[in-house]
């Protein structure tokens, strides 16, 4: 059999971090990575957050299938969990796997199943894999959850990745410090919903408990950032952690707000008002003056008005976001926001959209202007032409700078002018 492979990647971080954990065990079985064109299997891991992701996934399959027609292809994730069927009507897909055993996926080639899906979605396990390389030249993902109990009614992925469940802890070090030795200098802890995370062993080892120990795990030079977490899993506890380490964790706060409405957040069952949101990025602000607060909105939620848009928007301005990832509503399967009457028109979803990354620009830049006179630290990771850099700060922000000096992979002070 000839053992050459490759892997097709479409949707979030946690796609790409398990994506690299299953080539790294294909590599060590003997198999060797090729472009499509010379692969004998192609893996191709979906994603399903909104109804373009999954369209792009099945055009990216049928069009790769076309351009290799004796390939054979292993369809994996979110999209396939809950649309099997679409994947295994195409001719060359010999095989579909859904969230929970992707690494599984190569030990199971030589099985004469084709469905591998199960639908005992609430009752997956946590699946375990690592990685020794990662898809950023100086920074790596590390997982440390999957799944999510949250059931926010325009998401679908708690049917596509199941139950909320949690990594060992002495996994994620072990992981954490074999990156560190293999030369990246920034993690970046990870999940569906990064912020639930507790020891499977001992539910009061929480997140707090896994920075403060990761904190610590080697002498060389590198910080963690986290890269998401919700409004209501931050205490007092995490909080005065990034205060009191400013040199290992980096104070940039990714916080999905979904939408400025109060109305629109109980139609989305969100577990916070935003008076309860508000006063928590006010502590958050005060203990880390420089923090910097990114976010994820929702525009046209089902039966959202022009007034509660508005007060979406004047509640962005008002945090000051330095950066707004805004998204029109997409209708998911399974959802209870998929059954809402009152749907809003896609231009006028994509049009508040462009107006959140417009306000999204705004802030940004008053946010820079706040750091004027600041010393920032940048990890370099991207050479560019005639001595040129550039890497991400502490807070997240892209800096491109001029060296004589090959600074490639080093942490470098930056004043902002």
């Amino acid at each position: 059999m000839n053992k050459t492979f490759a892997i097709l990647t479409l949707g979030c971080k946690v796609n790409f971090y398990e994506s690299e954990s299953l080539k790294e065990k294909l590599l060590d079985l003997g198999y060797l990575e090729k472009d499509c064109k010379e692969a004998t299997f192609i893996f191709v891991n979906t994603c399903a957050v909104t109804n373009q992701a999954e369209r792009q996934d099945l055009q990216k399959v049928r069009s790769v299938a076309r351009d290799n027609p004796l390939a054979k292809f292993i369809v994996l994730g979110c999209s396939s969990q809950i649309h099997k069927e679409k994947y295994l009507a195409i001719k060359q897909v010999i095989k579909v796997f859904g969230t929970d055993i992707k690494c599984r996926s190569v030990e199971l080639l030589d099985s004469p199943k084709s469905d591998f899906i199960n639908t005992d979605s609430r009752h997956f396990q946590y699946e375990d894999s690592e990685i020794k390389s990662s898809e950023y030249p100086v920074r790596a993902y590390l997982k440390v959850q999957d799944g999510c109990n949250n059931y926010c009614s325009y998401c679908v992925i708690p049917f596509t990745r199941g139950n909320s469940r949690f990594r060992d802890k002495d996994s994620i070090i072990r992981e954490a410090k074999e990156l560190i030795r293999n030369g990246y200098h920034e993690l970046i802890i990870g999940g569906i919903d990064t912020g639930s995370y507790h020891d499977p062993k001992d539910i009061s080892y929480n997140l707090t408990s896994l920075l403060k120990d990761l904190i610590k795990i080697s002498p060389l030079p590198y910080r963690i950032r986290v890269s998401s977490i919700e409004i209501s899993q931050i205490d007092d506890s995490y909080i005065n952690l990034f205060k009191d380490n400013p040199q290992k964790l980096c104070p940039h706060f990714h916080i999905p707000l979904q939408s400025g409405s109060e109305r629109i957040l109980k139609l989305m069952n969100r577990k916070y008002s935003k008076e309860e949101y508000l006063s928590k990025v006010n502590e958050i602000q005060s203990a880390l003056p420089n923090v910097a607060l990114s976010t994820d909105i929702i525009t046209g939620f089902p039966t959202e008005t022009e007034s509660d848009f508005r007060d979406t928007y004047d509640f962005a301005k008002k945090i000051g976001f330095m950066r707004i990832h805004a998204f029109p509503y997409s209708e998911r399967p399974f959802t209870m926001a998929s059954k809402l009457n009152g749907k809003v028109a896609m231009e006028i979803r994509r049009e508040r959209v462009k107006k959140l990354l417009k306000l999204s620009e705004e802030s940004k830049q008053k946010y820079l202007d706040s750091l004027k006179g600041q010393v920032l630290s940048i990890l370099i990771e991207h050479r560019g032409k005639n001595n040129t850099y550039s890497g991400y700060s502490e807070n997240y922000l892209e800096i491109n700078v001029k060296s004589t000096k090959d600074i490639f992979n080093s942490f470098i002070s930056y004043k902002v002018d």
